[in-house]
């Protein structure tokens, strides 16, 4: 019998440690990736993008290649080079039309092939940003076009937007940095 009840209790203090690990907030402890935004809203701003995509997509997939499609809190950013005037109109109208956008922000620049440079100077900003210990950079995406590096995202703070910024100033080859980088309210 007291085997029986040191098992329950040795059970019952596993399962308590089990559940008390599912809980615990991972990214607090390790300081790892997390996101600041509700699984809802991360699925409802995956289904926004997504959305947006496909329609993009079904007019012409060529140029829907063209045009980045981010959604953070319902809010979406339509990034790309891109010159056909028709197409970035269909893109943001598209981006309207879609349930729970909360607004559409365009940072389109001319159409050029992307080169080498630009390929090498992402890899580097991404590289910059990962390394900067103070910074939590897992939810920040870049583009980089000509020369501009475009930053959308959320950041855990507006210190953290303005070190994003600098860091990624602080990149060769980077012309100029635009942020569209989303901090806590």
């Amino acid at each position: 019998m007291r085997h029986t009840t040191r098992a329950v209790l040795c059970l019952i203090t596993i399962c308590l440690a089990g559940a008390s690990v599912a809980w615990t907030p991972w990214g607090a402890i390790y300081e790892s990736a997390r996101d600041e935004r509700s699984v809802s809203q991360q699925a409802d701003d995956k289904r926004i993008s997504l959305d947006i995509k496909s329609q993009l997509a079904d007019r012409d997939g060529k140029k829907a290649l063209k045009v980045h499609v981010y959604c953070f809190m319902g809010r979406v950013y339509l990034v790309g080079a891109i010159d056909d005037t028709d197409f970035r109109k269909f893109a943001v109208k598209t981006a309207k039309s879609i349930k729970g956008n909360k607004g559409v922000t365009t940072h389109f620049v001319k159409e050029t092939d992307t080169t080498a440079d630009d390929l090498e100077v992402a890899a580097s900003v991404r590289a910059a940003l990962i390394a900067e210990g103070d910074l939590s950079a897992t939810q920040i995406e870049t583009e980089t076009m000509n020369g501009e590096v475009v930053m959308v995202g959320m950041v855990r703070s507006k210190a953290d937007a303005k070190l994003a910024i600098k860091v990624a100033k602080g990149v060769e080859g980077v012309r100029k940095v635009t942020s569209y980088l989303i901090p806590p309210k």
